[in-house]
């Protein structure tokens, strides 16, 4: 798809990957997934949604939804705006340049087990929570900040943040359970 919004849901797991040409619905494949200027909604009820190497998602906006379902989309080269999602599956994303956790149609991400967020060329920003419950683990990195507006609320288990300019995690609460060994 490359112009308004893009929703695609099943009931189990799937691929991102290409759909080869076939006239006349399909001028020329259609590779990964694309919605410029606007979002794409995906959402699994069970399984994991993944990519082939080289089929990026690019739009402003990636909502991740579904109940059990997880979602590991980690090409270098993916490239959305803002992400948010409400799933009690595991999350792991990677964008190529800022990334900012914001409001779509959810509002942050909320009930994941685990969230993992790595931008390769940019800024991270948690404008909105993430609240993967005391049981799971938020892992936050970025090429450059890693930072957070009052509304960015982490609650997590564990907590992980690598950024290669800056970590300021000041703005609002972030509530994590120390284990033996942990340093702040």
């Amino acid at each position: 798809a490359s112009s308004g919004n893009l929703l695609f849901q099943n009931a189990n797991g799937y691929n991102i990957d290409t759909v080869a040409a076939d006239s006349p619905v399909f001028a020329s494949a259609v590779t990964g997934l694309g919605a410029a200027g606007n979002t794409i909604i995906l959402t699994t009820g069970a399984g994991t949604v993944t990519q082939s190497a080289t089929r990026n998602v690019t739009a402003t906006g990636l909502d991740l939804r579904g109940g059990a379902g997880s979602y590991t989309l980690t090409n270098a080269t993916n490239d959305v705006a803002t992400i948010a999602g409400n799933t009690t599956g595991v999350v792991k994303y990677v964008d190529a340049g800022t990334l900012d956790v914001g409001t779509l149609a959810s509002v942050g991400f909320l009930g994941s087990n685990d969230v993992s967020l790595n931008t390769q060329a940019g800024d991270l920003t948690l404008s909105q929570p993430v609240n993967t419950g005391v049981a799971g683990t938020v892992k936050l990195q970025a090429a450059g900040q890693v930072t957070q507006a009052a509304a960015g609320v982490i609650t997590a288990g564990t907590l992980g943040v690598n950024a290669g300019t800056a970590v300021d995690l000041s703005a609002a609460s972030v509530s994590f359970t120390f284990q033996p060994g942990d340093r702040l």
